[in-house]
């Protein structure tokens, strides 16, 4: 059934004639439940099945060891160590409830189109994808393992994945999982003329980018055909551009813009109710397919003050709290509370505005490149709970090099290139980023850090911060007077330097700076990044992305990145099973409560 395609979230491409009858290879994956907790036989992390021979040497991922930064730790008493193990814990047990403060709200309870972590943290509570993301894995870099689909292949040529889907699983509102599910969503993400097309849906259209074909062989087999080869497709199915399935029955019983509101997938846990701003209450789900949860309930508070977060732990209102004062932590260690923390698929950076006078000269950005001392801003502000970032390139992607330091602290060297650059006595310009978020608590004191750092070059930053959400929906192309803006991003794939691509920004994107479009390409990006994305061989689609993130931090200074954040958590001695994933998400399944 070949149909016309939305390809990204900016750009529609035409539809490209449906490649012929698919041939496959001998390496076929078969990961049955015995397997979930296992990942792939034979497939190295993040990497497509291509053809070859059975036994082909599959170790070649070609990451450092280790992906960066610390194990995930926890303890109390300021000893920090590996976090125990269920059996030094003690023996699981069933029930309880989980209040979780977050420094962050949710957008929408929708995996189509969330743009909030704090809302993704909510939402995998709810959904499953036909694949995830180990997020039993603390560090390194984390292989795919199966959840919806429990057996997948891939053609010779591979573009064409044909996934087996796992039977007896039926959605929370008691319909059955089926490849005509998969199919539904999957139209509601990427098929423009379908009744289930969403517009808002804009993770899965990045994710079905070059699909042209799908096909439904019989009814737990699910076929999906590309038009080029996409070496870490199973990652954009598991991870952030995620794709979480729903319940058909419901979308067509509320419509498409309120999946948000009433959502049902086939997840661990059920949506119970949410009170924007207040909190999100959800249950386990007594009929999952896996493992049930040990938690009777999870209840979600966005605190967005620290203070007040802190005060919730410390007075028993919430069990778990997300992004936690760095110069606090200690002292709440000291008072009997568990820190987890560790690598984290992430990184916090700085656009350069391109329509910008300033930011629009190389020079000017890589002074600034060079004033930020970013040792000292991982040690000083954020007490050790980041490490320094260099690149785009984050913890857990294959490709991820923590040694990689092209723009080392050197003031004189700023000083220098701005001297270069025309501006000897310096300037002020408007730098914009926001006061806190979730996956972000530190944002407007890193902006603060900047200003400061920068004012030794001459630089003088007029700071601008705006709540996230609300940020999230500035117009910023029109917004010449900004220099930077802030965000916080990631993923455990290199495909994330993909969306850096030209196609998906327009002179017509208000939210593009204008670094690379459609109009004004940066084509030697663009063919180390689609080389990257076509190639199946791990070991040489590193080496690409590596030269793709040199070309966007060193030969064109677009971005500057500043952190890997460690995301830690604060919890009470009571709660147990916290695993700290090399991710922005947590599987809760495996938490309980000593009571």
């Amino acid at each position: 059934m070949t149909q016309e395609h939305t390809t990204a979230p900016h750009e529609e491409q035409p539809l490209i004639p449906t490649a012929s009858a698919p041939t496959y290879s001998r390496r076929r994956f078969f990961l049955r439940s015995a397997l979930a907790g296992a990942g792939l036989l034979a497939l190295p992390a993040l990497l497509a099945a291509c053809g070859g021979d059975d036994d082909d040497d599959d170790d070649a991922s070609g990451s450092p060891s280790g992906g960066g930064g610390a194990a995930a730790t926890s303890g109390t008493g300021g000893a920090a160590g590996t976090t125990p193990a269920p059996e030094e814990a003690g023996e699981p047990k069933s029930g309880g409830t989980l209040v979780w403060g977050m420094g962050g709200d949710a957008d929408a309870l929708d995996p189509a189109t969330t743009g909030a972590w704090a809302a993704w943290r909510q939402v995998c509570l709810m959904y499953d994808s036909l694949v995830r993301k180990d997020l039993s894995v603390s560090e390194g870099v984390p292989e795919m393992i199966p959840q919806l689909a429990t057996e997948w292949e891939t053609s010779e040529d591979g573009l064409t994945w044909t996934f087996g889907l796992r039977e007896g699983v039926t959605f929370h509102d008691g319909t059955e999982f089926n490849a005509e599910a998969v199919q539904a969503n999957y139209e509601r993400m990427a098929v423009k003329d379908s009744p289930w097309f969403y517009n808002l849906s804009t993770h899965g259209r990045f994710a079905f980018q070059f699909a042209v074909d799908t096909e439904m062989p019989d009814p737990m087999t699910w076929a999906i055909t590309h038009d080029q080869p996409v070496g870490e497709f199973l990652a954009t199915l598991g991870d952030y551009y995620w794709f979480g399935v729903a319940s058909p029955t419901q979308i067509e019983k509320v419509g498409n813009e309120n999946m948000a509101a009433n959502p049902c997938g086939t997840g661990p846990f059920t949506f119970v109710e949410r009170e924007p701003g207040q909190r999100s209450v959800f249950k386990r789900n007594e009929t999952y397919w896996g493992e049930k949860a040990y938690l009777d309930e999870i209840i979600v508070r966005p605190i967005l003050e620290d203070q007040a977060r802190i005060v919730a732990l410390q007075t028993g209102e919430i069990d778990l709290m997300s992004d936690p004062p760095p110069d606090l932590i200690e002292s709440l260690v000291g008072e009997g509370f568990n820190v987890s923390m560790g690598p984290a698929s992430h990184v916090q950076y700085f656009l350069f505005h391109y329509r910008n006078e300033y930011g629009n000269n190389l020079k000017v950005r890589q002074a600034i490149s060079h004033a930020i001392d970013r040792e000292a801003l991982a040690r000083d502000l954020y007490r050790d709970t980041a490490t320094p970032a260099y690149g785009l390139l984050v913890p857990g992607a294959p490709a991820f090099d923590p040694d990689w330091v092209p723009y080392p602290y050197d003031v004189e060297k700023a000083k220098a290139l701005l001297a270069e650059a025309g501006y000897p006595d310096g300037f002020t310009a408007t730098v914009c980023s926001v006061p806190t978020a979730s996956g972000w608590p530190q944002a407007g004191a890193t902006a603060q850090f900047m200003k400061d750092a920068l004012s030794k070059i001459g630089i003088n930053i007029e700071l601008e911060l705006t709540e996230w959400v609300t940020y999230l929906g500035v117009q910023w192309r029109e917004r010449t007077d900004v220099l930077m803006r802030g965000t916080a991003f990631g993923m455990p794939t290199n495909f994330f330097l993909n969306t850096q691509e030209s196609r998906y920004t327009s002179e017509k994107d208000a939210g593009s700076f204008d670094y690379t479009n459609r109009e004004k390409p940066n084509t030697a990006l663009d063919e180390l990044l689609v080389a990257g994305r076509q190639e199946l061989d791990q070991t040489k689609a590193n080496e690409i992305y590596r030269q793709a993130n040199a070309q966007m931090i060193v030969e064109d200074c677009a971005f500057l990145p500043l952190t890997h954040d460690k995301l830690p958590h604060m919890m009470k001695s009571s709660v147990k099973g916290f695993v700290h994933a090399v991710n922005v998400n947590y599987d809760l399944t495996k938490v309980w409560i000593d009571e």
